[in-house]
């Protein structure tokens, strides 16, 4: 595995944790300046301020299945593919990494409910 899917699957296991801990500076210091965030089940896109505000009411706490990741860097570019699990449900989270002053930031993400 290279440095850089080591560094992406590493920052996806700590969105993750983030997200369950509310840990909203976390998050804000990874994303890039624009963030397209599309919420499982047609339930809307929010922008970072939204996605931020968000995070600490979210519960159960999501489960990340590190054997799901999944990970395709394009230069300064990367795809990441990774189930949660949340409230007994799977979801398929996409997430778009650019790399951006040489740290890897998170510009789009969409999850949708696996079936």
């Amino acid at each position: 595995m290279s440095s850089d899917q080591e560094a992406l699957r590493t920052l996806n296991v700590d969105i993750n944790n983030a997200e369950n801990t509310g840990n909203r500076d976390f998050l804000a210091s990874i994303l890039a300046p624009e963030l397209a965030f599309s919420r499982a089940g047609g339930a809307g896109v929010d922008d970072a301020g939204r996605f931020l505000q968000k995070v600490a009411t979210k519960s159960p706490p999501g489960e990340l299945k590190p054997e799901s990741i999944e990970i395709k860097t394009f230069g300064n570019r990367a795809i990441v593919m990774c189930v949660i699990t949340q409230g007994g449900k799977n979801y398929h989270n996409i997430r778009l990494f650019v790399r951006i002053d040489a740290n890897w930031k998170l510009l789009a993400w969409a999850n949708e409910q696996l079936g």
